[in-house]
Parts: C-alpha cells; structure tokens; sequence
C-alpha cells in the first residue's frame, strides 16, 4: 500500500510539473477505492484526470490575478490577512416574527476585523479567485459556533442562521469539529444555503441527510434568484425559505412581484416552509409583505445588525408590525365568523357562505360557552381560533375539521385560558389543537376525538417544534387517538416543553418518522403526569421517545394507569429520556407492557444520562432487543432503580449481561415478584 501511495504521489507531481495545488479532498475520496478494491491503473488514471483538472483551475485562477488592477490586488493583500489570521468577527440581525413583532432568531453576518475598507463582498470575492472557500467556511462554521458555544444565554434560546456554501467539502477534521458543534446545538443552528454553484441532486441528498441526521434546520438564501430555484427548494424542502431582497425591492408598487411572491409564500405554507421576507428597508414593504401573509421578516427596517444581541426592537416598529397584522386580520374579515355567547355554530352552512375562520371571543365573558357543530360526511376546510379573550368552554360536536395550508385545526392565541368539551364523534384533519405558552387549555368530556397530522413537522395537541406550550390537562371520558405520519414531531406535547397532566380517558398514539416523541418535549426539560388512563403508543421512527423527552431531561409519573408501549428504531427510551442528561420515572398502582426493537434503547430512565426509576405496586413487562438495551436506565451505571411490592417481568436480548447498568448497590427491590431474563438467561442483576 506504502508503495502505490509513494507511485501516486510522483504521478501527482509529474503531471503538475512538480508545482504544488491541493489534492487533499479528491485524493481523499479516491483513497477509498482502495477498500473496494479497484485496480492501481483505474485509480491512477482518475488521478491524472483530476490533476489535469487542478491544473485547469490553478491557469484559470492565474488569469484572474493577472486582471486586476492596483487597488483590487492591494485589496487581496488585505483579505488574504484576514483569512490567514482568521481576524473576522460577527454581528447579528435579528429575524423578526410578522405575528407579534417579537425576535424569532438571528443572521450571524460576517464581518473583517480593523478593515473597513474590505466588506464580506470583497472577502467572498477574492477567496474564490483565489480557492480559498474552504477556509471562509470553516472560520464560519467554527466562529460563529463557538459564539454559541461558549454563551448560548445571550440568543435566549433562539435560533442563529449561520451562511453555508454547500459545494465547499471541509477536511475530515473540519468537518468532524463543526459536526459536533452542530450536534451539540442542534437546537440554536440553523444552515443558511447560499448557492454560488447548482449542486447535482446526489450532493443535495447528501447535504440534506447529514443535516437531517443531526436534528439541525435548513433555510434556503436568496429564493427567486440564481440557482436558490424551485428545483433546488423541491430537494432540499426546507425548513426556511428567504425570499431575496431583489423581489421585495418596491413590491409595494408592482403586481408582478406581488403575484410571484404570493405564489412563493403559499407554496411554503402548504409544505410546512416558513416563509421569510429579506432585506426589507421600508414600512411599505413592511406592510406589504405582512398583509401577503409572509411568516419572518428581516432587513434595516425592523433592525440592523449589531455586535450586541438585541433582546427586542423599537417599540415602534413593533407597533406598525401589530397593526400591519390587524389589518391583514381585518381584510379578511369577510371570510371570518364571530360567534356570539351560548351559540350553537353550524359548520355547514358557514362553508357553504365560504367563511374560513370562526373567531371566538369577542364579547365573551369569564365562563361563557359556544357550540360549533358539524357533520362526519364531509369535511369542513374552517380554522377555529380563541382569542385571549376567551376564558370559557368550546364544545365541538360531530366536526370535521380540515386543516387550511398545514396549520391547527383550533388554536388558541396568548393568554387564552380555555376549556374544550368534546361530544359525539369528532375529526381533525392535516393539524391539532395550538396551546402557545402563556396559555392554558382542558379537555373535557364524553365523545371521541381523532387528530390524523401528515406534515413534515407537526404536533398534535401543544405548540410547534421551536415553541413551549401552555399548560394541557385531559380531564375527558372517551377515546383521543392521534395518528401522525412526518419527519419529526410530537403527538402531545411541544419542541420546548410544558406541562402535561392526564387524569382521565383512553388515548391510542401512532407515529412514523425519523424523530417521535408521543407525549412531551422534543427539544427541552418536560414534565408528565398521567393518572387513571388507558393509554397505548406505538412509534417507529430513527430515534424516538414514548413519554418524556428526546434531547432533554424528563420527569415521568403514572399513577392507576394501563400504559402499553411499542417503539421501534435505531434509538428509544419508552419512559424517559434518549438523549437528555437525567430522567426520573415513577410508576405506581399500574400495568404497563412496554416492547422497543432498537440498537440503543431503555424501557426507563436517561438512555445518555442519570437515571432515578422507582416501580411500586405495579405489573411491569419488558420486552426488548438490541446492541446496547437495558431495561431500567441508561448506558452508564448512573442509575437508581427500586421495585417495591411490583411484578416484574423483563425479557432482553442485548449486548449485556444484565438488565440495568446500575451498580449493585443502587439496586433495591423489596417484596413483589422479579423475573430478569437476558439472552434467555435467567440473572439476578
């Protein structure tokens, strides 16, 4: 092997003439031709062919350096400065919310340190005249991480859309170094795409697995222009899309633009994309851009960048958004039902007058009701939304909602404190039920509900997957079944957390996907309590959590309760945690059956972290198999598990040699009877 490398190597240089032009990345990836056993001719002729193509590209660079003038070469001098001593510091923008005028994130934009003379243009100029990308990329990647890294406080906890160009290929360290960044702040990054080649659809499809692999979002720059086309947005499907400044410019003043633009927006609304208005520079643009419905706004307008986090806006620009969106509420005010107190709303014939939206609280009082009724033949494309207003009982009967572009069937709005009461049989189709934050809902009652979600992202009764959601209590006496088909989401529950009390019902949970979680959190800390219920989850999905949260800590208590789990996929906590660093679980007074077919898996505790499972007076099966399974905790010994007066029964199939790996003396089972078999072995731990 030694000698063929040697042979490359003086190919390598034969054919450049003995001048030196980096081979590092394609050599790289040739190497593995080796694994595969192509022959030594075939790999040194796809070496000549690549060292005729380094050579093309050098004469070409040399070309471009002989073209320029005094002022741009002295111009070079002072970016190849600043790239070899990677003096580049970064200023924010914030990206503003068009619903309430709040910051939803910020734009790390590049800045040369003690050069004013040299903006991010001349940087990105001058590095690709010179190949000299890759170092830009990777001083982005790994200075704005480490900002994250070092005080992710000071974005309080909203995202940071960090420039990428995606054909530019890291070395493996890079690249293994900006990963674990990444990784580790899945939930504060998000990859900005900004195109300056058209990709194949095979490195798309790699870019976007290795961003979906690691749970980290994906925004598309400069939408409308250049090579950000609808090809590009079709394989990436984005998480953002930024409509470029130059469609904006004016827009105000130009139907053509309008028309374009609105074809953008609902295209992004009917995919789950949130559609970003960028570089917009007057409150013309402003207003226009809000009353089109577009989800994010950014631009000198609503706030410039700044070395300092900015924590809000002006208060005036935060106003003119809040009327701006009025005013949009206000002009479809045609399409918009206002009940009044005590009403009995009937769904069919409001969509037969082509209303869109039944708006409840207007002159409501504490404790007033409204019934919105419906039929189960046909569906009914309304949108039900509380204003905060709203303190009172929404009672659907036999409804048949369907979702309007991939948003909630019923929302509640901030402050909202509402209860609703289901009866009869009762349907939401394509969304849930929106609890936001500072609101707080209750489920009472005696019919069925059955939410059915086919997003990329979707959640079934809590808030979306950036957001908390207000406080849930299920108070109800029927079936709740919710039946999700997406990417990632979460069946109850929120991206952030919340709190979630079940004290009543039957619920039946099915998810499919890359990343599940049936009743908590997905991103943050949550907290679960379930009592006298009937409760079934069944999720397949890569990595995925059945009560509790998927990258963070999780306080899980079930009292009087059936609870029966199925997971399957690569990673799996049924009560607990997958990725988070603690987990506590109390069981009591129940039966749960809990069956997970994953590589790494847990029936209960932190698979990641400390674990603290306490089982008393229950009936607890395990069924489970995989390389790296226990049953109680996680996969280190930082684990405590009792069992008082239960029976419990685990069969495992794992790489261990027992059920838990927690030390013996952090063990304590008292009265009850223990069946622990492991790889058809009966153990006593």
């Amino acid at each position: 092997m030694d000698n063929r490398i040697s042979t490359l190597k003086e190919l390598v240089d034969s054919v450049l003439g003995g001048e030196s032009v980096s081979l590092e990345d394609k050599i790289t990836a040739l190497g593995d031709q080796f694994k595969d056993g192509s022959s030594f001719s075939d790999l040194s002729d796809s070496v000549i062919k690549l060292c005729r193509e380094f050579s093309a590209l050098k004469n070409r660079t040399v070309s471009e350096l002989d073209k320029l003038t005094d002022e741009e070469r002295e111009e070079l001098k002072l970016v190849e400065d600043i790239i070899d001593n990677n003096r580049l510091t970064y200023h924010f923008q914030p990206i503003v919310s068009a619903a309430d005028g709040s910051i939803y994130s910020y734009e790390a934009l590049m800045r040369p340190v003690d050069a004013p003379r040299i903006s991010p243009y001349h940087i990105l100029k001058y590095a690709a005249i010179t190949n000299r990308l890759r170092d830009v990329e990777r001083e982005t990647f790994l200075n704005v991480l480490t900002i994250i890294d070092k005080d992710q406080g000071k974005f309080s906890g909203r995202r940071v859309f960090i420039n990428s160009i995606p054909n530019i290929r890291l070395n493996d360290d890079d690249r293994k170094s900006v990963l674990r960044l990444l990784s580790k702040h899945c939930d504060t990054a998000v990859i900005e795409m900004t195109e300056q080649a058209e990709l194949d659809e095979e490195k798309i499809r790699q870019v976007k697995d290795l961003y979906d692999n690691i749970n980290v979002r994906i925004a598309i720059d400069d939408y409308g222009t250049g090579y950000s086309n609808v090809k590009n947005l079709l394989d990436y499907m984005p998480n953002y899309v930024k409509i470029d400044r130059s469609l904006l410019s004016n827009i105000q003043n130009s139907s053509k633009k309008r028309h374009f633009v609105r074809d953008i927006i609902d295209f992004c609304h009917d995919n789950g994309i949130q559609a970003l208005a960028e570089g917009v520079e007057t409150a013309e643009e402003l207003r226009t851009v809000i009353l089109m419905g577009v989800d994010l706004i950014q631009g000198y307008y609503t706030a410039k960048p700044s070395a300092v986090i900015l924590d809000k806006i002006s208060d005036e620009v935060k106003a003119e958004i809040l009327r701006f969106r009025d005013e949009m509420r206000d002009g479809i005010a045609s399409r918009q039902y206002t009940p009044k107190p005590d009403e009995n709303v009937q769904l069919d014939a409001l969509a037969r007058d082509g209303v869109s939206a039944v708006i409840i609280g207007k002159d409501f009082k504490p404790g007033d009701s409204v019934t919105i009724s419906g039929s189960l033949s046909s569906d009914t494309p309304i949108s039900v939304i509380c204003l905060p207003e709203f303190n009172g009982t929404l009672i659907i009967d036999q409804i048949r909602l369907l979702s309007i572009r991939n948003r909630p069937c019923i929302s509640l709005t901030e402050g909202c404190n509402a209860k609703i009461c289901i009866s009869g049989e009762n349907r939401l189709l394509g969304g849930g039920i929106q609890v936001p934050f500072h609101s707080s809902l209750e489920v009472v009652g005696h019919g069925s509900l059955y939410i059915k979600l086919d997003q990329s992202e979707y959640f079934g009764i809590g808030n979306d997957l950036t957001s908390k959601h207000g406080n849930i209590r299920f108070a109800h006496n029927s079936m709740l079944t919710i039946d999700a088909n997406g990417q990632r989401g979460v069946a109850i529950g929120s991206g952030s957390g919340g709190s979630v009390e079940i004290v009543s019902g039957k619920y039946l949970i099915k998810q499919q996907g890359s990343y599940g979680v049936g009743i908590g959190s997905f991103l943050k800390d949550t907290d679960v309590k379930i009592v006298n219920c009937d409760l079934q989850i069944k999720i397949s999905a890569s990595k995925c959590t059945g009560i509790g949260s998927l990258y963070s800590n999780a306080s899980v208590e079930i009292q009087r309760s059936s609870f029966r789990c199925f997971l399957a996929g690569l990673t799996a906590a049924a009560l607990g945690s997958s990725d988070g660093n603690n987990a506590v679980v109390k069981v009591d007074s129940c039966n749960i059956s809990i069956d997970v077919r994953a590589d790494d898996l847990t029936a209960a505790g932190s698979l990641q972290g400390s674990s603290d499972v306490r089982i008393q007076k229950t009936s607890f099966n395990v069924t489970a198999a995989g390389l790296k399974a226990v049953a109680f905790g996680g996969l280190s010994d930082d684990t405590r598990f009792s069992s008082n007066n239960a029976d419990v029964s685990v069969d495992l199939f794992t790489n261990f040699d027992s059920y838990t790996l927690a030390r013996p003396e952090n063990v304590f089972i008292e009265g009850g009877r223990c069946v622990f078999t492991v790889n058809n072995h009966n153990t006593d731990n």
